[in-house]
Formats: structure tokens, C-alpha cells, sequence
């Protein structure tokens, strides 16, 4: 080989190599989007190094919202000329890699201004540990897998009984818990709840599942079937045998026994035993199933962070319907973040709200509890991510009935 051929042959491998080491390189980069926002923060009581934060704090969301492409009112969320808790700015911090601050000063109507440019990471969210991490630390949903399943060759459906977990329970509680999700032995339900509203949640009935999730301690219950058989073919296998499973489940919030996820999936496997094959295409499928299930919960959280959430409010304590609209009024103008209030029922003294909040049921909770209500107290009797019990006193009719008391000094 002579020394002009070598020499050619090696400077389009080094070419060649560059290329491809370039490529790696911004494949392995993550891809970023810088965006120039300004943000607002309420100026309180004079001080404005509060003001400022919030400010940074309304910049960086903005940032992440443009970023990311979402269909979302961007305007400044202001109710009562105070700043909405921004529940999105965990969420959107986590995203922003980096800021500068162009310009910041002292804005109209009482506001600090801060314009940023922003860097966001704009990596797919599907598979970032970190943001579902982050989700876990907020609310750490505890989750109960309830899957039916009919391998080949059973069809009594109390089979389900006389096992401690399935096959496509044990595949989806794995997937689950390598997510870091807390996870509760369905075999606690098994023995302790009654097998038709258990039989009745594995064919889909929502409330039993979320009665069964409530009575376990759970916060979100998947509940499903996978049936396995064997498929018929003209194909020469070699004796083996064509075992093919499919499967549907859902994801029952319990507060309200809403689903909030949905998957359905097949998959098969060849076997000369057609049990050993049915087992092994459940196994395959409830894998699938169980990926899919993970992605949307995660996809669901994340929207409630950057969107209204639905919050069942239960209320006792009102002496009339009188009373309870004069409540609904007073949260209406009290509560941050508050966007609505739906009356759903009224019966037998207690009244069922859905309230449409940015936020969680621990985040209402704590501001009902420490929100200067009056004329009414309210004392919380429970609190779950998506539910909050209440009891409402009016204070006006406290002091009357003190007022009315008889004085037995006078007598």
C-alpha cells in the first residue's frame, strides 16, 4: 500500500470517526430550548425580596410552559390581588437548567418585574427518573394491582382465591415498584373483603374497586383481566404450540373512583405445554400493560400540575341551604387557586362539592384550616390527595347562642 493511499484511507476514518463522534455527542446532549419570559410577583407589605422570588418563580413556569408546547392560559394567575400558590414551579424548576436575568425592577399596580431567559431541558419525560421521583416525594401514591386471569385450561373464576398473586399482578407490581411506587399486597383484600364486590371490581366495576382500594389504605387500585389460549394455526411449529394472552386494566383513583388510566395489550408465546405458554404470554402482556399503565400516571400527574384539578369536598355542620351557598361564596373569594365550585348533592345534612383547584386534597385541606373564612370555621375530618371531609361552623350563630344564654347573676 503505498504511503499517499494510506495516508488517504486514514484521514477519512478520522473524518468519518469525527462524524460519527459528533452525532453521539449531541444525541447524548439534551436538548434545551432557551426562552425569554418575564414573571410577576405581588409586592406585600413592602417587601419586595419576596416579591422577587415570586417573580423568578412566575418566569421559570412560563418558561417551561412555552418550552414544552402546552395549550395552557399563560396570563398571571392573580385572584383577591394575591399571587396563586404556583404548584407548577416544583415541576418547572426541575426543568430549567439555567437563567439569566435580563431586567428586574419595580412593575405597575404594586408587582415586581424580573425578565429571564431561560435554558429547559426539553428531554422526553417518559423515562425521566427524576421527575417521577419528584411526584412520588409529593403525594407517594400507595397503589393495589387486582388483575383477574384465565390461563389455559381454567375457567372457574374463584380460581382467582386460591392463589396469593397472579402472574400479571406480579409482573405490574414489579413494574411499579422498580418506579419507586409503594405498593399493598392485594391478599389483605382477598381475605378481608367480600369476594362478589372483588369479582365485581375485576370485571370493571370502578366504585367497588375504589371501595376495596379505601379500605385498604390505597390511593390508586389497577384492576383488570388477562386471558390466555391457544391459537389456532396452519403453521408447522414442530410441535410447539401457538399460546397467545391478552389483557385490559385501568387505573381507579379511590377518592372519587375516577380512572385515570387505561391499557389493553396481547402478546403470545410458543410452547410445546400450552400452560407453561399461556403463563409465559400473560407474563409478556401484563409487561406491556404494566409500561403503559406507568407512562400515563405519570403523564396524569404531570397535567394536573399545569392544569385544574378535581377535588371532591364533603361538608357537614350547615344548618341550611342558605347556609351552604353562604359558604361556597366565601371560598369562592377566599381560596387561592380556586377556579370553580360544582354542587353534586345535598341530602340528609351533608352536601358533596366538587371544587376544580389548582392543587392537591392537602393543599385545600391546609388552606381551608388556616384561611380566615369569616364568618364560618372549618375543622378537617379527613383529607386524602383527591378528597377532603369538613365540618363548617358559623361563628355569627356561635355568638348568638352565647348571647342568648341566661345571666344567673341577675336572677
Amino acid at each position: 500500500m503505498s504511503k499517499q493511499n494510506w495516508m488517504s484511507r486514514a484521514l477519512i476514518a478520522l473524518t468519518l470517526w469525527g462524524m460519527s463522534s459528533v452525532a453521539w455527542s449531541q444525541a447524548a446532549r439534551p436538548q434545551t430550548a432557551v426562552i425569554t419570559v418575564v414573571g410577576l410577583g405581588a409586592v406585600l407589605a413592602g417587601d419586595m425580596a419576596a416579591a422577587r422570588d415570586k417573580a423568578i418563580d412566575d418566569a421559570m413556569r412560563k418558561a417551561v410552559q412555552q418550552a414544552l408546547g402546552t395549550n395552557i392560559k399563560s396570563e398571571t394567575l392573580v385572584q383577591n390581588f394575591q399571587m396563586v400558590e404556583d404548584r407548577i414551579l416544583a415541576w418547572s424548576a426541575g426543568y430549567v437548567s439555567k437563567y439569566d436575568i435580563l431586567r428586574e425592577g419595580a412593575g405597575q399596580y404594586d408587582t415586581y418585574e424580573v425578565e429571564m431567559r431561560a435554558q429547559v431541558n426539553l428531554n422526553d419525560l417518559k423515562n425521566d427518573d427524576n421527575a417521577l421521583a419528584e411526584l412520588l416525594q409529593k403525594e407517594n401514591p400507595r397503589v393495589m394491582v387486582m388483575i383477574g386471569e384465565q390461563n389455559i385450561g381454567y375457567t372457574d373464576r374463584y380460581h382467582y382465591f386460591e392463589v396469593d398473586l397472579t402472574v400479571a399482578e406480579t409482573t405490574i407490581i414489579d413494574a411499579f415498584r422498580n418506579k419507586g411506587f409503594e405498593v399493598i399486597d392485594p391478599g389483605q383484600a382477598k381475605e378481608n373483603q367480600n369476594r362478589d364486590q372483588i369479582l365485581a371490581a375485576l370485571e370493571g366495576d370502578s366504585k367497588a374497586a375504589a371501595a376495596i382500594a379505601v379500605a385498604q389504605q390505597a390511593e390508586l387500585i389497577i384492576t383488570g383481566k388477562a386471558i390466555a389460549k391457544v391459537a389456532q394455526t396452519n403453521l408447522n411449529l414442530g410441535g410447539m404450540k401457538s399460546c397467545q394472552a391478552n389483557m385490559t386494566a385501568k387505573v381507579v383513583r379511590a377518592g372519587d373512583a375516577r380512572i385515570i388510566a387505561t391499557a389493553t395489550d396481547n402478546a403470545a408465546h410458543p410452547h410445546i405445554d400450552e400452560v407453561t405458554g399461556g403463563t409465559k404470554a400473560i407474563e409478556k402482556t401484563a409487561k406491556k400493560v404494566g409500561e403503559t399503565l406507568l407512562t400515563k400516571v405519570v403523564a396524569e400527574a404531570q397535567k394536573n400540575f399545569y392544569n385544574e384539578n378535581s377535588i371532591t369536598v364533603q361538608v357537614q355542620g350547615h344548618k341550611n341551604y342558605g347556609d351552604l351557598q353562604q359558604f361556597v361564596s366565601t371560598i369562592k373569594f377566599n381560596l387561592r387557586g380556586l377556579k370553580n365550585v360544582y354542587e353534586r348533592n345535598t341530602a340528609g345534612g351533608v352536601a358533596t362539592l366538587d371544587l376544580k383547584i389548582l392543587g392537591t386534597g392537602a393543599q385545600l385541606a391546609r388552606e381551608l384550616a388556616n384561611k380566615d373564612l369569616t364568618p364560618f370555621t372549618v375543622d378537617i375530618v379527613n383529607v386524602s390527595p383527591n378528597r377532603v371531609d369538613i365540618k363548617i361552623k358559623q361563628q355569627a350563630a356561635e355568638m348568638e347562642s352565647i348571647s342568648t344564654t341566661p345571666d344567673s347573676t341577675n336572677q
